[in-house]
């Protein structure tokens, strides 16, 4: 995928984002009138929302053309293949599946702290799975079982970064 092309599809993401998220924003508002509310915590659930619908925008709603969307099983069978394609498809696949998830392993102990790493986990987990779903069900993409370890991988780092900032901050 050239540079091109990511960059649409990062626009129309953002734009999504952008659309639910202050759809979001009003309905929280409309909702919540006459309480005192915390700034800080709304907006950071505004960036949570953000975040999941630019995720799955970008994931599950990027090409609503008809794909062969058969299930991939094997595991490492797709990452190995995007190795052999080349060291930028690999990073491409790689990189791209860790990185989409860093952000729900940042944001949810932000916002529930009572969360660990067990739950970020089986958020990401299941993040992951009903993406994987999705592209399923609309033939958006190629479900594959190297993007659920990803992801899942990607979750949890975000939580092992949001641990080190919180012990750097000390």
């Amino acid at each position: 995928m050239n540079v091109a092309l990511i960059g649409v599809y990062l626009g129309r993401a953002l734009l999504f984002a952008l659309a639910v998220s202050a759809v979001w924003s009003l309905l929280r508002m409309a909702t919540r009138c006459g309480r005192k509310r915390e700034r800080r915590r709304e907006a950071l659930l505004t960036l949570f929302v953000f975040y999941l619908a630019a995720l799955v925008e970008i994931i599950a709603l990027r090409d609503l053309q008809a794909v062969d969307s058969s299930p991939q099983p094997v595991l490492l069978h797709t990452t190995l293949a995007q190795l052999d394609e080349g060291f930028g498809a690999f990073v491409y696949h790689t990189a791209g599946n860790l990185l989409w998830f860093v952000p729900l392993g940042l944001l949810v102990p932000r916002l529930w702290p009572q969360r660990r790493l067990g739950t970020v986990t089986a958020l990401g987990l299941g993040l992951s799975l009903l993406v994987e779903a999705c592209q399923y069900l609309l033939g958006t993409g190629v479900p594959d079982v190297d993007d659920l370890l990803l992801n899942t991988l990607g979750a949890m780092l975000g939580y092992g970064l949001h641990c080190l900032h919180r012990r750097l901050k000390r």
